[in-house]
């Protein structure tokens, strides 16, 4: 890892440890009912502690996933975790917390069979379990399958992984990509479907084919939507992940070098508006930016890990 880069990376994780809130969770969005709690918390969790491989080591930063950890530990919920307490317990953020709780487990202390009720017959995720209860909010969707399927793999059921993988696969065969739905612009469902099947397996040189052909459409030539502030720091991370995926060198090092004169003088980034919150049973749909600024950040230092394992 360059000297530049781990000073950037050390600068947005003291950013992060700095916006822990008193209980040990990360806060972020202002929906109506409140703030996420245990999403976040997950996200920059995970962020943190794949950073810390990179990065000389920290005491503050291990407390911080610490009391994290032990937060999450003691807000589960018998189907895992949810936007946050008051709400019900969804697939997205069971999966975050998940992955950083798994970390730390010498031995499983979470059920593989939190993910059931989630799971559809043909291998899909719904965020939520019921489409009775939820709506649209419990069709299946592709940015919580990838999550989902990286959860199952860090508790080692690689057999769950393997149907929701199939189920990824023909998701894009189908479409011809994978489908956003709660984020306005389709840059994190690519990317995280594309970490989740190099992770299970490899990605399919035909999936790779037709996303570096997308990566070139949106990133545009030498950048053009970037420089024009098209695209949102959170954006540009996701767009960022997907080239190291894709091992497009070019979109790599042009994007690597946006996302790091996006950074601000505190060590984090701009706030993005891009979280959709559709309507459950219409078609009015709501639009959030993480006004912490957590999420941003947290995404633009696992974009920035990954440049740095990959060279």
């Amino acid at each position: 890892m360059d000297s530049d880069l781990t000073q950037v990376v050390a600068a947005a994780c003291e950013f992060l440890v700095g916006h822990q809130d008193p209980d040990g969770h990360w806060r972020d969005y202002e929906l109506p009912p409140g703030r996420s709690e245990s999403w976040i918390t997950g996200c920059v969790g995970v962020t943190l502690d794949l950073a810390a491989g990179l990065a000389s080591p920290d005491s503050n930063r291990t407390r911080a996933v610490d009391r994290a950890v032990a937060a999450l530990r003691d807000s589960q919920r018998p189907s895992g975790w949810g936007y946050n307490r008051d709400v019900s317990c969804d697939a997205d953020s069971t999966s975050w917390v998940v992955r950083l709780i798994a970390t730390r487990d010498t031995e499983p202390t979470v059920s593989k069979g939190l993910f059931t009720n989630y799971l559809t017959s043909t291998g899909g995720v719904r965020t939520f379990p019921s489409p009775a209860v939820f709506g649209s909010w419990a069709d299946e969707h592709d940015e919580v399958a990838a999550m989902a399927g990286l959860a199952l793999l860090a508790l080692g059921d690689k057999a769950t992984a393997d149907i929701i993988r199939l189920h990824t696969l023909s998701r894009h065969r189908e479409h011809g990509r994978w489908l956003p739905f709660w984020w306005r612009s389709d840059a994190y469902v690519t990317a995280h479907n594309l970490n989740f099947l190099a992770c299970s397996g490899g990605i399919p040189s035909s999936i790779a084919a037709a996303e570096r052909e997308r990566l070139s459409e949106s990133v545009g030539p030498a950048g053009a939507g970037m420089a024009a502030g098209q695209e949102s720091s959170f954006d540009t991370a996701q767009r960022l992940i997907t080239a190291v995926r894709l091992r497009a060198s070019g979109h790599v090092n042009l994007l690597r070098q946006a996302l790091l004169a996006a950074q601000l003088p505190d060590g984090g980034w701009p706030a993005s508006l891009g979280l959709l919150v559709p309507g459950q049973r219409n078609q009015a749909t709501q639009i959030f930016a993480d006004d912490r600024r957590l999420l941003s950040t947290a995404m633009s230092v696992l974009a920035l890990v990954d440049v740095a394992m990959e060279t």
